[in-house]
Order: structure tokens, then C-alpha cells, then sequence
């Protein structure tokens, strides 16, 4: 008599019921899964794309919002600063390096990021071909960049302006890509890396009164511009000396260029810190926050409070998700239940047929096993094609790299609970057939 297949059949001989406890279960592993996989993958991500860096120095506004535009590249920047009144920082004794970085163009809804060569070293980037960018104009681009869009060695693309949709197109000054990074799985994979003096040269007809200016704008706001312009059209005969908006460099003498901006005019979106050591903290902020028209963020205070903000929506999923298990339990045990009333007949003929009290307890007790684990299964099997799914959609709209195809040391605490719950549900109907009284049972039917 094989127990094992007996309990099969007697699952499968009550679908409805079995079903529903099955889908109850599977919701609840799910919904805890993809939340685990979800919150892990984002913590792995905010500890790989945190660099070190111990201070972000940018324009005015929200801090929270500046580590994550200028560290973390998922916002959008706070404004501007003048790159010359960022000396303190640069020359500071406590700090270690001071990287500045400047944003405001993308190719294709990717980040088009100038910086200096230890922007890279910060998150210990390498080469897989070609080089790191050495004059105006070249990009050296990240991995995932370069697979997407197939860029290779030599290839030319143009910058667009803005940092979604491109409002318009440097298309009179180009890129050229110089080098390939390896993946890192951090924010290089999906950045172009580029001088500060290239973005000082493309943007350096952006305002006639300061160059090197180039605030981010958005799509609504330039067609305002470009609808006033044209309202404005007879007054642009009578001021032929005044630039278009973002007017495109056209000359390729670069040098000359950038000697016709002056340097105490050029700005950067922000100045990444990190320190030689921690007494840095408590002079160096200060100093920034008590200079006009900068702020200073700490990126570990702002990522410790974004995430307390968030912890409170995770333990309600969290706590969903329980609830819905127990009440999967609670099916179970009910399921089993009944099915035990309708089968008494069945265990009692099984008794004379010569099975033991004890075959009979585990029979019942598998049943509970094997909904369990195929609870299970269907749950870890949902919860890592969902999260492969919803990967493509972070990928797309963030450009952050997220899988459902990682496993968690927490999937097999999951694994014990779910058994574990199996066991509970058929406990008590695995008891009462092993009490079943045969005589009685025989002369009631």
C-alpha cells in the first residue's frame, strides 16, 4: 500500500477545495518573496553605488534628492555650482578625494555624466577595451550602455539635453566612444562617461552672460521658451548678438573655446567627497552649508532615513502577506477536516485490510506535507518570474539592474514555515483518523 500515493490521489480527489488552499499559499509566499527579492536587490544596490563617498556638496534644495541624483543617479539634480568656489573642497587636508560631477544630457533616457578619471577608481571600474576618456568630446561608456545600443570603439553618438526625453540634440558636436567598461553592477554599467570640459563646450552658448551653464530643463518649459521666442522674433533681428536657447557649439577648436569661458564661471552639478578621515564631518559640511548657493548632504544619514520612511509599507506587505497564510493554513486544516468526515469508511476498511495505526496518521500527515511544498513551489516558482518580469520595467524607466534569478538564504526559512504550516493544518485530522474507532465506524455506515 503506497502512503504517498494515496495521499496524491486524495488531494486530487478534491480540487476545489485543495485548490484554494494551494493558491492561498502560494499568494502569501509570493507577495513575501518579491518583497524580500525587491528590498535585497535595493540594499545591494545602495551599498554598491554608495562608493565610499562620505559627502555630496551640490546646489540648494533637498538633500535626500541630491544623493540620489548626483551618488545614486536616479533623481534629478538640486541646480548648480560654481566649480571655482568648490576649492575649500579640493584643497581641504581631510579629504581624500573630491570628484565633481556634472549632469544635464543623456543618450537615449542614459545618463551622459562628466567627471574625472576617479569617478571610475571610486567604484574600482575596469576596462574591457579601449580607454578612459582623455580629450574633449570622447566617452568611455558603460556596459550595459554598450550591449543595448551596440556602441563599439570608434563609434559616434550625439548628446541630447535633459535627463527623460531628449528636449533636442547636440547633433553639431559628437561623441566619440574611446573605451568599454566591464560590469561592475553598479551606476557605471549604465552611465557615459565624459570630461567636464566637454560639457563646458557643448553648453557654452547656453547663456551669453555665463558660460558653461547647463540647467536642466524640462520639455514643457523649453517649448514655453521656444513659443516666447517666437512671440520675441522682431526684437532678435534687433539683438543679432544674442544667442538661441542651448546654441551648439560648432567650431571643433576646443581649446580656444575653453579659454572664452572664463574659469570662475564654470559650474558643475555637484562635488563628491570622501574623507582622508571621519574629523572631516565636522568642518567640511559646515563650510559648505555656510557658502552661497551650496548644501551639504552625508549619504549614509539620507539612505538611513529614506529607508525608515520606507519600512513601515514593507512590514504592512509583510503583514499582509502573513494573513494571507494563515488563512491558507486555516483552509488547509478545514479541507482536511471535511475530507477526513467523508473518509472514515475508507480509513476504517484500510485498518481490517491490515494498515497500521500509524501508516494511517501518516498518510494524513503527508497530504498536509505535499500541499505545503507544492504551495511552495508555485509560490517561489511566481515570485522569481514576477520579479525577472518587473526587472525589464525598473530597467527601463530606472536603468537599474534587478533579476528574478537570484536565490535567498531566507527561501529555505520560507521552506521550513511552509512545512511546518502543513504539519499544523493536518495534525489534528491526522489524530483523529489514528483514533478512529473501526467497529463504530462499520456499523454507523
Amino acid at each position: 500500500m503506497n502512503v504517498l500515493k494515496i495521499s496524491w490521489k486524495n488531494i486530487i480527489y478534491r480540487p476545489l477545495s485543495s485548490g484554494l488552499s494551494l493558491l492561498l499559499l502560494a499568494s502569501g509566499i509570493t507577495i513575501i518573496l518579491i518583497t524580500l527579492l525587491t528590498s535585497h536587490q535595493i540594499n545591494e544596490k545602495f551599498k554598491n553605488n554608495a562608493g565610499g563617498v562620505d559627502l555630496v556638496i551640490a546646489g540648494e534644495g533637498s538633500r535626500l534628492q541630491s544623493v540620489l541624483c548626483n551618488l545614486y543617479q536616479i533623481d534629478k539634480p538640486t541646480g548648480n555650482i560654481n566649480y571655482a568656489r568648490t576649492g575649500f573642497a579640493r584643497m581641504h587636508p581631510m579629504v581624500d578625494k573630491a570628484i565633481p560631477v556634472s549632469i544635464g544630457d543623456n543618450y537615449k533616457t542614459y545618463r551622459i555624466l562628466a567627471t574625472t578619471h576617479d569617478y571610475v577608481s571610486l567604484y574600482k571600474g575596469k576596462l574591457a577595451t579601449g580607454k578612459l576618456w582623455e580629450k574633449p568630446m570622447e566617452a568611455t561608456i558603460g556596459s550595459e550602455i554598450a550591449k543595448k545600443f551596440g556602441l563599439a570603439i570608434g563609434d559616434q553618438f550625439a548628446g541630447g539635453h535633459g535627463l527623460g526625453e531628449s528636449i533636442e540634440e547636440h547633433k553639431g558636436q559628437l561623441y566619440t566612444v574611446v573605451g568599454i567598461l566591464e560590469q561592475s553592477n553598479t551606476v557605471l554599467d549604465n552611465l557615459l562617461l565624459t570630461s567636464l570640459e566637454s560639457v563646458w563646450i557643448l553648453h557654452a552658448g547656453h547663456d551669453h552672460n555665463s558660460g558653461g551653464s547647463f540647467d536642466i530643463i524640462s520639455k514643457e518649459e523649453h517649448d514655453a521658451k521656444i513659443a516666447k521666442k517666437k512671440d520675441e522674433k522682431h526684437e532678435e533681428h534687433n539683438h543679432a548678438h544674442e544667442h538661441h536657447h542651448h546654441e551648439e557649439v560648432e567650431s571643433k577648436d576646443y581649446d580656444a573655446i575653453l579659454k572664452g569661458i572664463d574659469f570662475k564661471t564654470r559650474e558643475i552639478t555637484a562635488m563628491l567627497i570622501t574623507y582622508k578621515t571621519t574629523r572631516a564631518r565636522f568642518t567640511l559640511p559646515g563650510i559648505a552649508n555656510n557658502t552661497d548657493g551650496m548644501m551639504a548632504a552625508e549619504p549614509a544619514i539620507e539612505i538611513a532615513q529614506l529607508f525608515e520612511l520606507i519600512e513601515p509599507a514593507i512590514r504592512i506587505i509583510g503583514i499582509m502577506a502573513m494573513l494571507i497564510i494563515v488563512i491558507a493554513a486555516a483552509s488547509m486544516f478545514i479541507a482536511m477536516l471535511n475530507s477526513l468526515k467523508d473518509r472514515q469508511y475508507e480509513i476504517a476498511i484500510m485498518r481490517i485490510m491490515g494498515a497500521s495505526t500509524f501508516k494511517v496518521f501518516s498518510m494524513i500527515l503527508l497530504e498536509g506535507l505535499l500541499l505545503a511544498t507544492l504551495g511552495y513551489s508555485i509560490g517561489i516558482a511566481f515570485s522569481h518570474i514576477g520579479m525577472e518580469l518587473f526587472s525589464d520595467y525598473l530597467a527601463e524607466n530606472y536603468h537599474y539592474s534587478f533579476t528574478g534569478w537570484v536565490w535567498l538564504v531566507e527561501e529555505w526559512y520560507i521552506l521550513i514555515g511552509a512545512l511546518a504550516i502543513g504539519i499544523v493544518s493536518a495534525l489534528y485530522p491526522a489524530i483523529k483518523a489514528y483514533r478512529t474507532d473501526i467497529s463504530k465506524t462499520l456499523s454507523n455506515k
